[in-house]
């Protein structure tokens, strides 16, 4: 019998929206990305919708959690077979303030079935066709699917089976933050740049922003389209 993709299951986007924005001054999370805008969570789950049936934002502070609610992350909308369809969008706060981005990882896959992509919230160029890759290399033969860049995982840019929660959570209670630190119970799939890139040859995907300097050439290159 051939192994079940995460394609054929349930998808869910989970964005870790935790942390803190000393470097950059302000909530990096609610600055507005061009040409509309909008605040870049809110991008971060615009380009990545058409693959999840549902949204869920976990932030360590519950007053990011309101302000992301407050500026309409629960009115995006997707095609979906050709019905404008209202997507569920969920966002809390972490179960374990102070987890870092595994405790998000945690809260999240407590309350989802299925698969997690799972990203930062703070990542403006994502590629919805190297996360659908992603997707498509899972199947029943592994807990995790992670890209590898340079010797280097990528856990937040990774898709993650809830079959990862009990590993997480024991991770956690042993007081490990590391996002790899339960990969050793699990059965992850690496996958290496060389496809990815044929998908994104620059790898932007993989971007994050932590200084105003970042922010600046971030938005420069969104502005360009």
């Amino acid at each position: 019998m051939a192994s079940r993709s995460c394609s054929d299951a349930e998808v869910t986007l989970l964005i870790i929206a935790g942390g803190n924005s000393r470097r950059m001054g302000d909530d990096k999370l609610l600055l507005p990305v061009p040409p509309k805008g909008i605040p870049l969570v809110r991008h971060v789950a615009e380009l990545l919708l058409p693959l999840a049936t549902k949204v869920v934002v976990v932030a360590n502070d519950p007053d990011v959690c309101a302000a992301v609610r407050e500026i309409g992350l629960d009115d995006i909308e997707r095609e979906q077979d050709g019905v404008q369809a209202r997507k569920l969008v969920s966002c809390l706060p972490d179960d374990a303030p102070g987890g870092g981005p595994l405790g998000g990882l945690a809260t999240g896959l407590r309350r989802l079935d299925g698969w997690a992509l799972t990203v930062a919230g703070d990542m403006p160029f994502l590629s919805a066709a190297t996360c659908r890759y992603l997707i498509r290399r899972s199947d029943s033969g592994c807990d995790a699917v992670v890209p590898v860049l340079e010797g280097q995982s990528q856990p937040l840019h990774a898709l993650y089976s809830r079959r990862c929660l009990p590993a997480v959570e024991r991770a956690l209670s042993a007081g490990l933050r590391r996002m790899d630190s339960f990969w050793n119970e699990v059965r992850v799939r690496m996958i290496p740049a060389d496809p990815l890139r044929a998908l994104d040859p620059d790898l932007r995907t993989f971007t994050n922003v932590n200084t105003p300097t970042e922010w600046e050439e971030a938005r420069a290159l969104l502005s360009q389209g």
